[in-house]
């Protein structure tokens, strides 16, 4: 499997702009990730003699791998190993009395104790880890990998036995845990299961099915009480006598009625006389009439094939399973939601091992308590190396924070409940992470619990490059950089090039593929260049419980759903956004408050809404000494929908010099309301043709081409 789409955006504008001044043509091939994956596995194995392999020469990962030096001592570690052994045999011996360690932690005390350069080998098999592995500035230049054509897997909880069924047909086993322990998911032979919930989740997995929607509160609710209770219609809700545990996951955002994102809040108390749910709510996350949400965690609740419930009292799980196969079936409780943290340890390496079945804690969400987690945590370690792993059903895949030159390349990382790959810092110190490299991973399912996430997510990073990954199928971003609080958190010169993105937003009204955010009101000096993004989409509904259809763009309503296959956002500026390839998404490009950005050379097919989007909106009234006009030249645009906006400008504020047209190529279904502009320029008031936007000085030089 590999995408030719780079040599596609190296051709088209040639062909279609045969005139000199055109971007140079940037084109390249994205590796099939799963065969990276397995190279970067050989390449980086125990017994390897090095850390780049030559099978790797003409891939996009040639030259990010360097090799290693100096002599190493390998330390071996097994299912069938002890920690009584010695440690330095990959087998235990014939005569049974030395052999690998049984654990991690054994393992990196004994390369501690041996100083120099050392790696830890894991020999195939399941790992059933009951706590986070800590390494620090001890374990510098340490490498954790697995041996070569072995696959160790690491499970981030307790492996759950002895099942015995019940006269109700369900099924319970014993699981007596710490206090400071919770069940966060439960996994059926590598599969998520459903804790208790109501409504049920829906077996065909439509995310339009299974919510109940809060009803108008009357008196109303003050929107500062938005975040702590909501009400709810006359016989949605199921009788619960034990509220302890209950969590509503309610869809919400920054002001009522929106729909960005959720959060899974405790439900504090119910109020049935006045149908009313009171959270434990958070300072920035509002509900309205129409937010629509479900309970989960109550044992009233566990009613369905594939729903469990874990009574912490009795130290006992409660499992309908979906077929009787269960006693055959590996069960494994998921616990940890960090696996390995890296605190110090500059240099380590941490390659070719399989990473799964934790708890979903860590939505990667600012301003959230759950920011510290991520199945590897690295914070404030430079240099390290995350290859060739596979990270499945955890809650964030990889974490860094406060830590420079990252490389993050190969791996796999796929139905997690927040980030697929979080790089940032820690908000009130704001350390960077800059240097980052993020490459041909493949990331897909992002989201599963948390939906204000992305595949990658990156700020206060610098010099960030972020290329050659697929990412599929999230719930939110795709791809999401930028500052959220000012210059604090600033990034610039970051690159993000060659990345193809399929199906992001798929669960939230506002959303997008690749976002860059400008909170620091300066340029980024970024690019976003030759990334192919198709089948970007949209999740809302109305207040009585409908949903806007899929593709749905309406520039005239509000609150309607928003969906980019590009776009900056706070006064995010100086961005070139270039020879990318954007088709089958809602609106296409869109900039929200910035100036001096440049949208050239892109293509742009069958979407079913704007092509361009402008709007002063978070930058309005803003126009500092360095502003330029935002430029939208030489483009190639095809109208597929009908009575579709090619362009869309909110600027009344700013005026004319917020945005300026040129040489662009448009296609399809023009009339003469494809251009819809604010203040109203054109002959007939807001809407126009482009000779209507031409005549009013805002276009130079484009064209509408003839139907073929």
């Amino acid at each position: 499997m590999r995408r030719h789409f780079g040599l596609i955006l190296s051709i088209l504008p040639v062909m279609l702009y045969p005139q000199s001044g055109n971007p140079a043509p940037v084109g390249t091939e994205i590796d099939a990730p799963e065969r990276l994956q397995m190279l970067v596995r050989e390449a980086t194995c125990a017994e390897a003699s090095a850390t780049l392999s030559p099978e790797l020469n003409g891939t996009s990962l040639t030259d990010v791998l360097s090799s290693s030096t100096g002599p190493r001592t390998i330390f071996y570690v097994s299912p069938d190993g002890k920690d009584t052994w010695s440690g330095l045999l990959p087998t235990a011996n014939q005569q049974g009395d030395d052999g690998p360690f049984a654990s991690i932690e054994r393992a990196r005390d004994a390369a501690r104790a041996k100083g120099g350069t050392n790696a830890i080998a894991l020999g195939r098999g399941d790992y059933y880890l009951t706590q986070p592995i800590v390494f620090d500035a001890r374990d510098t230049g340490l490498i954790l990998t697995a041996r070569c054509k072995e696959v160790p897997i690491l499970h981030g909880g307790r492996h759950v036995r002895n099942w015995a069924q019940q006269a109700d047909g369900r099924w319970t086993a014993p699981l007596k845990l710490p206090p400071d322990e919770v069940v966060g998911d439960l996994f059926v032979n590598g599969m998520r299961q459903t804790r208790a919930r109501f409504p049920n989740a829906p077996a065909d997995g439509d995310p339009r099915k299974g919510w109940l929607f809060a009803a108008k509160c009357n008196p109303a609710i003050d929107m500062w009480e938005g975040n702590t209770r909501f009400c709810f219609h006359a016989g949605d809700l199921p009788a619960v006598d034990d509220t302890s545990g209950l969590v509503v996951d309610i869809v919400g955002g920054y002001q009522p009625g929106s729909q960005w994102g959720n959060d899974t809040l405790p439900v504090v108390s119910i109020d049935s006389a006045r149908r009313t749910v009171n959270t434990k709510g958070t300072g920035y996350f509002f509900t309205a009439e129409g937010s629509r949400y479900f309970l989960t965690g109550a044992k009233a609740l566990l009613d369905a094939p594939g729903e469990w419930w874990y009574d912490l009292a009795a130290g006992e799980l409660h499992y309908i399973p979906v077929d009787q196969s269960l006693p055959n079936s590996v069960v494994v409780a998921g616990i940890l939601p960090t696996f390995f943290k890296l605190d110090g340890a500059n240099g380590m390496v941490v390659s070719g091992l399989e990473f799964r079945d934790g708890a979903p804690e860590g939505s990667g969400k600012f301003y959230t308590e759950t920011r510290g987690f991520g199945a590897i945590r690295i914070e404030h370690a430079d240099g390290v190396k995350i290859l060739g792993n596979s990270i499945e059903n955890v809650g964030v895949g990889v974490h860094v924070t406060e830590s420079k030159d990252a490389l993050i390349a190969g791996n796999v990382i796929a139905d997690v409940a927040g980030n697929g790959i979080y790089v940032g810092t820690n908000y009130g110190t704001f350390g960077k992470s800059n240097g980052s490299r993020i490459l041909s991973n493949h990331i897909h399912d992002i989201g599963k619990v948390y939906i204000e996430t992305a595949g990658i997510w990156f700020q206060a990073a610098d010099n960030v490059r972020i290329a050659d990954n697929l990412i599929e199928n999230t719930a939110q971003f795709g791809i999401a950089g930028g500052s959220l609080w000012g210059s604090n958190d600033a990034v610039y010169n970051a690159v993000i090039e060659h990345n193809e993105i399929r199906n992001a937003n798929q669960r939230t009204a506002d959303g997008g593929a690749i976002k860059m955010m400008g909170e620091q009101a300066d340029p980024l000096n970024s690019i976003i260049r030759s990334n192919l993004v198709t089948g970007t989409g949209h999740l809302m509904n109305r207040v009585d419980g409908t949903f806007w259809p899929p593709g749905y763009e309406n520039t005239s309503e509000w609150p309607s759903p928003i969906s980019w296959a590009i776009y900056t956002d706070g006064k995010a500026s100086g961005l070139r956004i270039e020879g990318n390839t954007l088709s089958g998404n809602v609106a296409a490009i869109g900039i929200n408050g910035g100036w001096s950005n440049l949208v050239a050379g892109n293509v742009i097919t069958h979407g079913s809404g704007a092509a361009f989007r402008v709007d002063e909106g978070t930058g309005k009234g803003w126009r500092p000494p360095w502003a330029r006009p935002n430029r939208i030249e030489e483009n190639i645009v095809s109208v597929d929908s009908d009575g579709g906006v090619v362009a869309y400008v909110n600027a009344p504020d700013l005026g004319l010099g917020f945005v300026q047209f040129a040489r662009n190529r448009y296609s399809g279904n023009l009339n003469d309301k494809s251009f819809r502009i604010h203040p109203q320029i054109m002959r007939w008031g807001e809407f126009g043709s482009l000779r209507d936007l031409q005549k009013a000085g805002e276009d130079t030089g484009s064209v509408v081409a003839p139907p073929e």
